[in-house]
């Protein structure tokens, strides 16, 4: 194996971008970025590199999820090594002032989506011998430590996530999959 093969969950902008950024600059990785929106990447990389691939990802749906999983498996790599699971939301409300849709849309996109992602990915993880699984977290996920009034659905969905990961870990111990929720500390967008 020469290549390292990455999937990026949230691809277009903020962490996510300067991962695929920072990755791009190795000729040996192989980049499949996954956004909802292709132009939004596209508009980065007018004439992206051999080693990007784009692709149309919306994490909220099984089928933009299924599709990822498809065109990858038909590539001559047929595995993904490093899976990046960056994709997530914030209304910036406190919990009283997040309506019922909007925790729920939040949980959608920060927890129900690595879930359906990681699950959808396992068997090209399986086929790598690196087998890592990323997930950007946060420190507001961190019940010991939240002392906060705001961002409480985010801060909710990033604990559900901690332990989204950790269930994974010990679920998938056996197999040799690593998996790592990571703070990245503050980031302004």
């Amino acid at each position: 194996m020469t290549e390292t093969v990455y999937f990026i969950a949230g691809a277009s902008r903020g962490i996510g971008l300067e991962f695929l950024t920072q990755l791009l600059r190795q000729p040996g990785n192989i980049i499949f970025a996954g956004v909802r929106n292709p132009s939004s990447l596209q508009s980065h990389f007018p004439s992206p590199p051999s080693n990007l691939h784009i692709l149309k990802c919306d994490v909220t749906s099984d089928e933009d999820v299924s599709n990822c999983i498809h065109t990858i498996s038909q590539t001559p790599f047929k595995r993904v090594d490093i899976l990046i699971h960056n994709a997530g939301i914030d209304n910036y409300l406190s919990i009283r002032d997040t309506s019922t849709d909007q925790f729920r849309y939040i949980l959608e996109t920060n927890l129900i989506s690595p879930l359906r992602v990681i699950k959808g990915f396992i068997p090209l993880i399986m086929k790598s011998i690196v087998k890592k699984v990323i997930c950007l977290s946060s420190d507001f996920g961190s019940i010991s430590m939240n002392d906060r009034r705001e961002f409480g659905a985010y801060n909710v969905s990033k604990a559900g996530l901690n332990m989204l990961v950790t269930q994974f870990k010990n679920e998938y111990f056996d197999e040799g999959i690593t998996f790592i929720p990571m703070h990245p500390g503050y980031v302004s967008l």
